[in-house]
């Protein structure tokens, strides 16, 4: 490593410890504001708390994770890293505290979901059933990235669809014990990662067709619309990633588009949810009078 090359990632380093304290205080202002001002309920106090606690506790993961690349390789041909599973739990934490902001505001702004009739809400209802685990294998698959760039597995098997010249290598289960193949086996790591991103397609895919026989909202449809094409992207885009040896750009846009396809799957969840008691009264208030 250059001294310019070292720069370049210490003040990577730098900017992301800085942002993240900057985050802390941008939280916490406005919020001890608000409280005093009464404009904060109980239940939506607790929950910002919580937030703000878990953000707190991320800076500590950070440490604990950058702290394990710190360590003297085994030898001087092994390059030094993070702990991929420390990684992963970094990761794992930002989109935990991502989503519980996002579904705090979505709440916030919207606290009933778009309703017109029952059978638009019986039709949210049936869709709900399919929509929360389609959106826990778009999380899993996003937090199996993690492990990808833990293991700088990018880097390997460099084809699509098949890997090198089969389409699953010989060494997959090559580590002892078992399990640690899933986390630490690069080719393992690249094939789980390979496998997840389509079934993330194929259960999106599978929920927008299933929408398009159900009576609901038509702004739910077009999320659902909305979220099939950002899945065909960031598959796209992970390909092209793949193929042109993970450049930084394309890199950065496959992550960001990793979290663009999350965000959108809890605003449709968020969308699905059941009507408060009040709302329903309404719907079925306005059709007895119709």
């Amino acid at each position: 490593m250059s001294l310019e090359d070292f720069k370049f990632i210490y003040w990577m380093e730098y900017a992301h410890r800085m942002w993240g304290r900057a985050l802390g205080f941008v939280f916490a202002g406005p919020f001890a504001y608000f409280i005093a001002r009464g404009y904060v309920t109980r239940q939506l106090g607790i929950r910002l708390s919580a937030l703000f606690a878990l953000g707190g506790a991320q800076g500590l993961i950070g440490w604990w994770m950058v702290k394990s690349g710190l360590e003297e390789p085994t030898s001087e041909y092994v390059q030094p890293r993070v702990s991929p599973y420390r990684l992963a739990t970094h990761l794992t934490s930002a989109f935990i505290i991502y989503c519980g902001i996002l579904w705090t505001a979505l709440s916030v702004v919207m606290p009933d979901p778009p309703t017109g009739s029952m059978s638009w809400v019986n039709g949210a209802a049936k869709i709900r059933k399919l929509a929360i685990p389609v959106s826990a294998v778009v999380g899993i698959t996003a937090i199996s990235g993690a492990f990808v760039a833990g293991n700088d597995a990018g880097h390997a098997y460099n084809s699509f669809p098949k890997m090198g010249d089969s389409w699953i290598p010989e060494d997959v289960f090559s580590m002892e014990p078992f399990v640690r193949n899933f986390f630490e086996n690069t080719s393992t790591v690249q094939l789980n990662h390979r496998i997840l991103a389509a079934t993330t397609l194929l259960s999106v895919g599978g929920l927008w067709l299933a929408a398009r026989k159900i009576d609901m909202h038509p702004a739910v449809k077009s999320l659902i619309g909305s979220t099939l094409g950002m899945a065909a992207l960031q598959v796209t885009l992970g390909i092209s990633t793949l193929l042109t040896y993970v450049p930084t750009s394309l890199g950065s846009a496959h992550q960001a588009g990793a979290l663009t396809l999350l965000s959108l799957t809890i605003l449709l969840v968020h969308t699905l949810r059941r009507p408060s008691p009040a709302r329903l009264k309404s719907i079925a208030t306005a059709v007895k009078s119709t």
